[in-house]
């Protein structure tokens, strides 16, 4: 079977084999020469411009008498061959003023194909010229083929209004419009994309009985909206119009987009089941497209994309075919696939495109792997294809995850690179800076965010400063970092009605709150090292405004942060709440703990979950108020409501608590009670009580942990035992206990030996 580029070069070598396949793009061309003979484009330019014909032709005026006339017409001839518009229309103005003998209708002919095709003005007014005078000044009569150049011509220049005149013309001079008349009008208001002007002209042939034929049926459904398509489709199989390879592409391509499986397995189960010579390239990547994108089938996309030898072993896959199935693979998260379907591509000695790189490195990134990623991209530009704004932009988003700096800064290298060439979209940069942010690289994010955002046309959003100022926090820079919020919150507090405005959330709060807490800690070396919050949102029940100064500096900045969130009527939710309370924990600050526990207690649009309560339990628990965390217990305990049900992390907190804060003795009553209730109880949950146990003054808490640890634990190989797992530590805790309570060097010697039998059953 021949490729659609195939066909092509058979036909411009003058063969007349013509696929049906080809014969919609042919459709504007196709002329008749007389009703009764109509013939292709392809065989009126054999016809016109047949090589033999010319040199024959030339070889007479050559033994003539040469004269002027006879130059200018070859002249003509040649600039026709080497489709130079302009000089073919010089040289027939001047042939035909000379001698008009020279130009019979062959000639004509010849010149009207070309000239059709001219995108000038003049070019249009020419053909119109001609094939007004040319009984006048030729005798010659215009028939079909000169009525349907000028319709061409109209439509070359986006004009199908005036091709009604031409059918009055044609009318007129008794040359009645044909299937083919009518197509080629079709064909000029499908150029100028006028969907409601074209149906009327197919009511028209259907008024009029003009036959509709393929070429009618496929120039109309190409490019009229869906669903009419579809019904046009259906018309054309009740007319018993034999679809050819454009056409089951083409409603296999409407059926994708629009997910219309009824019509999609109609088509694609026809083609399948019937497999002839309408079937090309084009036609399989429709097929397989939409089995992956229509019918959203990543298997059976597979399965016909493997049967493709088996089931049309004339056709050959091309780059479309392997971009579709990566695509496929992609959207499946199936990089592994991908990369075996580019081995094939390779096989098949298939040139990779930009597309192709662009879907794998895709992949990569769905691998979080950078260094194929950029393995991809220099293979690509080592084959010299130019990259695009999606493989850009893909680097671009994976560097927000990237862990190596070295890799971070080649995509950065690599994106400046471009930078003059390519406009990347807001949400690249910002992975990006986010990258940037990640490493705490703030003068380097600082310099992106001046290029892009601040000097360039894009257009910043909360991302964008969010990640301009993780990078300064990140840095240890946090002074800069709130500068920048300062700003932030008083554009948001004072736009314009119908201003752009950055949009303060909850998201951006949060972020910030996480950042700022997880710094190391740092000392305070008098009041001057505390940060300034004469820029605060004025509330005269601000948490700040109760603090003594003697608090972290990093808790006393993510306190301003959340108490302007609370002022602009943000509102918290259980991660902030959380984050805060763990700030607190780490910085073992009672007070501020104690005001942030009020202000859930005093949240009505908060319920707190077990997560707040194991939060707040476990900050209690380090700033040493056990006696709180008890009372929590015990309200978790009698609560019946699934959202603060207890879990295995309130167990090990309160018993860590409970060790911890000197009330041991309450840890065999949280113990009872968790059994009683049927809690199961794992490893971690075991290894807080005998830690607790341990705690306990003398041998009596020490000598109930070994015994939890012989009978309610499993040695850790035993894993048919249903009991939880002796770990390590829990053995080298009871062992460091025995040492730190001076306990015989022989009795020592013998938990060693205990552990090291335990640990091998």
């Amino acid at each position: 079977m021949l490729s659609r580029t195939g066909a092509r070069a058979c036909l411009a070598a003058g063969r007349r084999h013509i696929p049906a396949s080809l014969r919609h793009s042919l459709a504007p061309a196709r002329i008749t020469t007389t009703e009764q003979q109509p013939c292709t484009a392809t065989a009126v330019l054999t016809l016109q411009i047949d090589y033999g014909r010319r040199r024959h032709f030339a070889s007479n005026t050559k033994n003539s008498t040469p004269t002027t006339q006879n130059k200018e017409l070859a002249t003509m001839l040649r600039a026709i061959e080497q489709e130079n518009i302009i000089q073919t229309r010089k040289s027939f103005s001047l042939v035909r003023n000379s001698d008009r003998a020279l130009l019979d209708r062959d000639a004509i002919r010849k010149v009207l194909m070309l000239v059709r095709k001219g995108e000038k003005y003049a070019d249009l007014a020419f053909v119109r010229e001609v094939v007004e005078t040319m009984e006048d000044q030729f005798g010659l009569k215009p028939e079909h083929f000169e009525y349907h150049a000028l319709i061409y011509a109209y439509g070359v220049h986006g004009r199908p209004g005036p091709t009604y005149r031409v059918l009055d013309m044609m009318r007129a001079n008794n040359v009645k419009p044909t299937t083919h008349t009518y197509n080629t009008i079709l064909g000029c208001y499908k150029r100028a994309n006028d969907e409601v002007s074209a149906l009327r002209i197919f009511r028209m042939m259907k008024k009029q009985n003009v036959k509709r034929d393929l070429v009618t049926y496929n120039t109309l459904i190409h490019f009229i909206e869906p669903a009419k398509a579809l019904a046009l489709y259906e018309e054309m199989v009740q007319q018993k119009v034999k679809p050819d390879g454009y056409t089951y592409s083409t409603i296999l391509s409407i059926a994708t987009r629009e997910k219309n499986t009824e019509i999609g397995d109609s088509v694609y189960n026809e083609v399948l089941a019937n497999p002839n010579d309408a079937v090309d390239t084009f036609t399989i990547n429709s097929l397989l497209a939409y089995k992956a994108n229509g019918q959203e089938d990543f298997k059976g996309a597979l399965d016909l994309y493997y049967s493709l030898p088996q089931r049309f072993p004339d056709v050959k896959t091309d780059i479309v075919t392997y971009n579709i199935m990566l695509d496929a693979c992609l959207k499946e998260d199936n990089p592994g696939r991908a990369f075996t379907i580019f081995d094939d591509l390779k096989a098949a000695n298939c040139t990779p495109t930009v597309i192709t790189y662009g879907t794998l490195i895709d992949a990569e990134a769905r691998l979080n792997n950078m260094n194929g990623a950029l393995r991809l991209f220099d293979d690509m530009t080592y084959r010299s294809i130019k990259p695009n704004e999606r493989v850009l932009s893909s680097l671009a988003n994976l560097a927000a995850r990237e862990s190596d700096p070295k890799l971070l800064t080649r995509v950065c290298d690599t994106v400046q690179r471009y930078s003059d060439e390519f406009r990347l979209d807001a949400m690249a940069y910002n992975g990006l800076l986010s990258g940037l942010a990640r490493h705490g690289r703030s003068a380097q994010a600082q310099m992106l965010y001046d290029q892009v955002f601040r000097h360039d046309s894009r257009r910043a959003d909360i991302a964008t400063f969010t990640n301009l100022m993780l990078a300064y926090v990140n840095d240890n820079q946090l002074d800069d970092a709130m500068d920048i919020y300062y700003e932030l919150r008083e554009h948001y507090q004072n736009a314009e009605p119908g201003q752009a405005k950055v949009t303060l959330d909850t998201t951006f709060y949060t972020t910030l709150l996480s950042a700022m807490t997880a710094l190391p800690g740092q000392e305070m070396h008098g009041l001057d090292a505390a940060p300034n919050y004469a820029y605060m949102v004025e509330d005269k029940q601000d948490i700040v405004d109760n603090l003594d100064g003697t608090s972290q500096p990093n808790l006393l900045r993510a306190l301003t942060l959340f108490n302007d969130m609370r002022r602009l009527l943000i509102r918290p939710n259980a991660h902030v709440y959380t984050t805060m309370l763990y700030a607190c924990a780490k910085y073992r600050d009672a007070f501020a703990l104690e005001q942030i526990h009020r202000l859930i207690r005093m949240d009505l649009y908060f319920d707190p979950d077990t997560a707040v309560y194991n939060a707040l339990m476990d900050a209690y628990n380090r700033v040493g108020d056990g006696q709180v965390v008890l009372q929590m217990w015990d309200v978790l305990m009698l609560s019946s409501a699934p959202k603060t049900a207890i879990d295995q992390v309130t167990i090990s907190v309160v018993l860590d608590s409970c060790g911890h804060n000197g009330y041991s003795h309450k840890a065999y009553d949280v113990w009872r009670r968790a059994k009683r209730s049927g809690f199961e109880l794992n490893t971690n949950n075991y290894n807080s009580y005998i830690e607790c146990l341990c705690r306990q003054r003398g041998r009596t808490g020490w000598d109930e942990a070994r015994r939890v640890i012989s009978e309610e634990m499993r040695p850790p190989r035993l894993s048919s035992d249903p009991r939880p797992a002796v770990e390590e530590k829990t053995v080298n805790t009871l062992i460091a206990f025995a040492r730190k309570k001076g306990f015989a060097p022989e009795e020592v010697d013998e938990l060693e030996a205990w552990k090291t039998q335990l640990l091998l059953l």
